[in-house]
């Protein structure tokens, strides 16, 4: 952990963010920490997020997928990811774009789209599809964010 006590040049970043050739190559627990730390910071350069968008890594690439700061192509290349948690944590972002939300509510992975029925900030039309899906899990949850939404704006 000493990496991350100590001042991080700009050559140590590119050299950590650069490993990313195959997986032969053993990270270390300090590597994955700091690419874990870089994913998740919302001043991390748009060059280094689009490295670690490559990580052979699913948490850092979950990590990113959750930055608040992720550029809109980078929303639509984890949209797409293999990981159902990288896609779950695109539909948990709140700056997640309509088009990605969209994308993510007609996911083939239930629980892909059962993470996106719980995000309050997916436009109605989406929320109202998912309370008809076919899981009864996505359903009630997409039931639930409706009433809540419906509960707000009463409140109002």
């Amino acid at each position: 952990m000493d990496i991350l006590c100590n001042p991080l040049t700009q050559e140590a970043l590119t050299a950590l963010v650069d490993k990313q050739s195959g997986d032969d190559v053993v990270r270390t627990s300090d590597e994955v920490h700091v690419r874990l730390v870089l994913a998740g910071n919302p001043h991390t350069t748009p060059a280094a997020m689009q490295k670690l968008a490559e990580d052979p890594s699913e948490k850092v690439r979950s990590r990113l997928a959750a930055n608040a700061r992720l550029p809109e192509e980078l929303f639509k290349v984890l949209a797409k990811d293999s990981s159902d948690e990288v896609r779950i944590s695109v539909g948990e972002n709140q700056n997640a774009p309509d088009d990605i939300l969209e994308m993510l509510a007609h996911d083939s992975s239930d629980d892909v789209r059962l993470s996106v029925s719980a995000n309050s900030l997916l436009p109605l039309h989406l929320l109202k599809q998912l309370a008809d899906d076919d899981n009864m899990f996505v359903a009630e949850s997409a039931k639930k964010t409706l009433a809540a939404i419906d509960a707000k704006a009463d409140a109002r």
